[in-house]
């Protein structure tokens, strides 16, 4: 009898307690993992919309007065930027149920932002038509995409988190254009591409850390067997 006890290795009581020892710290991981998505998430979210309404309130401004552009010319551009973001919108509608994964539409929207902010650094019209173009449909489909990845990743997005996102979102675009305005009225008119590529630097550094974070294979629980029992 005494053999056969030690044959079959530890009791039940501590192969139940090993076994919730490791849920609860696998738990604990996806916790953190989850926390590290939602910021994230939240950051991309803030400088996304951000962006968005600064250039949306401040494109106009910077053609007139540091390009020497016509308000009548600014006022097209501006018109079709958000032509530009209304089309990817339309796209991302139409073919969102084609899209198997959101890290590659992030990226992308992300990389043609990116695009967008660094000419609005020239002075050019056709530099500033290309931006506009660029960042309105950069910035058309970050949110949707944002708020489908959890689910691609297997974590739930409760209420909470989703209001978080939300607020992270209302929160940009009401401080980035604020931001940007007092350095207008500064008459810092130049540092507007600077400013909006500043964003998306830190909106490219979110989305790579929540990709190499859930990049990193997680340990999965298995259940003892008698084979591995240890022999004494």
């Amino acid at each position: 009898i005494c053999g056969q006890a030690r044959l079959g290795g530890a009791s039940p009581d501590s192969r139940e307690g090993s076994r919730a020892s490791l849920g609860g710290s696998l738990g604990g991981s996806e916790g953190r993992r989850a926390a590290v998505l939602i910021a994230a998430a939240g950051v991309i979210g803030f400088f996304a919309n951000g962006c968005e309404h600064t250039a949306a309130t401040w494109l106009s401004p910077y053609g007139v007065r540091w390009c020497g552009l016509a308000d009548e010319r600014m006022a097209v551009m501006t018109s079709n930027y958000w032509t530009s973001m209304s089309a990817g919108r339309v796209a991302w509608a139409v073919g969102s149920s084609f899209v198997k994964s959101a890290w590659p539409v992030l990226l992308l929207n992300i990389a043609l932002c990116s695009i967008g902010s660094l000419l609005f650094c020239s002075t050019s019209e056709g530099a500033l038509l290309a931006a506009a173009l660029s960042l309105g449909v950069g910035v058309s489909s970050i949110f949707p995409a944002l708020v489908s990845l959890p689910a691609e990743l297997r974590v739930e997005m409760t209420p909470q988190r989703l209001a978080v996102l939300q607020l992270m979102a209302s929160a940009g675009e009401m401080l980035c254009p604020f931001a940007v305005g007092i350095l207008f009225q500064m008459r810092m008119y130049s540092s507007f591409g600077p400013a909006l590529t500043g964003m998306q630097a830190v909106a490219f550094t979110a989305l790579a850390t929540a990709f190499f974070v859930f990049r990193t294979p997680q340990p999965s629980y298995r259940p003892i067997r008698p084979a591995d029992a240890v022999f004494h």
